[in-house]
């Protein structure tokens, strides 16, 4: 059974008590390390799926779980034997999990730390029954036989003067689209100016024919309405001009009608009057009374039944 931090029953030598820390700790698997704050084991040493050698530096983290101090008493043992079985555990299924790499995988990350998970939850699952909890398992560093680790290193370069080419030839064949795309668009837009230039010359003429048009029809009807004006114009001079000539028609018949009668014998008289021109004149000395006017209209022409003239009796004779 664990005890919490407190006060407990302690005879001698009926009671005993184990410490045990309950905080995170840390093993380190590396070679020629000056770190003496953890615990130290050599650098893992892993044989990989081809054969060859591999050096792995690694970090190891876990506690001891909670309420199971008890259980690391029965399997370990008192002091600190338990972290003895922590590192042959996680040496053991170190060499297991990355044993199943290939030499060159071991430079891939993703294959690597695919293999690294999987060796984390089965140690994980090793390490509950013992009443540790395992929090993490963590590589650090890779190292190949010197010679091997030459050759890989020469290969990726190898590698990667090809894909460098590879790059090269891909910029080229890249750069030769773009230089495709660039002519594409130079020649696309020329056609596009020039169906525009074309389009726009089209729609000019257009515009220039429908204006011809309406504005010949604008003067078309101009003209119509100029000469409506002018024959509305004429028609109304001449009913004018008729209406003139029949009311001075009318006029006339009306004057001669007038003349006809006894009015126009006297007008007639008046007119005479009017037009004679008297320079010399010689009275006859009997038979006539010249100065009477009476006598004088009748002379003349006028007429006494219209009531122009009034006769006035001369005196007589004595």
């Amino acid at each position: 059974m664990d005890y919490k931090p407190g006060f407990h029953r302690f005879l001698w030598p009926l009671d005993s008590w184990q410490r045990f820390p309950s905080t995170v700790q840390h093993i380190r698997f590396a070679k020629n390390s000056q770190e003496t704050w953890a615990p130290q084991g050599e650098a893992l040493q892993i044989t990989s799926a081809d054969g060859d050698k591999v050096t792995l530096e690694a970090e190891v983290f876990f506690r001891i779980a909670d309420g199971q101090a008890h259980r690391i008493l029965q399997e370990s043992g008192v002091g600190e034997r338990y972290k003895e079985t922590v590192r042959g555990l996680t040496i053991d299924e170190a060499r297991v999990q990355f044993g199943q790499l290939g030499t060159e995988s071991f430079y891939d990350f993703a294959s690597r730390e695919k293999v690294r998970q999987k060796a984390v939850t089965l140690l994980r699952e090793r390490l509950v029954p013992r009443g540790i909890e395992l929090i993490d398992l963590l590589v650090t560093s890779v190292e190949f036989d010197p010679n091997y680790e030459n050759l890989i290193k020469q290969k990726k370069l190898a590698d990667q003067r090809v894909e460098l080419e590879k790059a090269k030839g891909r910029a080229a064949t890249e750069k030769g689209k773009v230089t495709k795309i660039a002519v594409e668009t130079v020649a696309k837009v020329t056609r596009i100016d020039r169906e525009t230039e074309a389009e726009v010359t089209h729609k000019t003429t257009e515009l220039n024919l429908k204006l011809g048009t309406l504005r010949s029809e604008a003067e078309k009807f101009a003209a119509g309405l100029k000469a409506d004006a002018g024959l509305y114009k004429s028609q109304h001079d001449a009913e004018g001009a008729l209406l003139v000539k029949a009311s001075e028609a009318e006029g006339s018949r009306r004057m001669n009608e007038a003349l006809m009668g006894e009015g126009g014998r006297n007008m007639v008289a008046l007119e005479a009057v009017k037009q004679l021109t008297v320079n010399d004149v010689t009275f006859p000395s009997v038979g006539y009374d010249w100065f009477n006017p009476y006598e004088m209209a009748l002379r003349l022409g006028a007429s006494t039944e219209t009531g122009m003239v009034s006769r006035v009796d001369r005196p007589e004779k004595k």
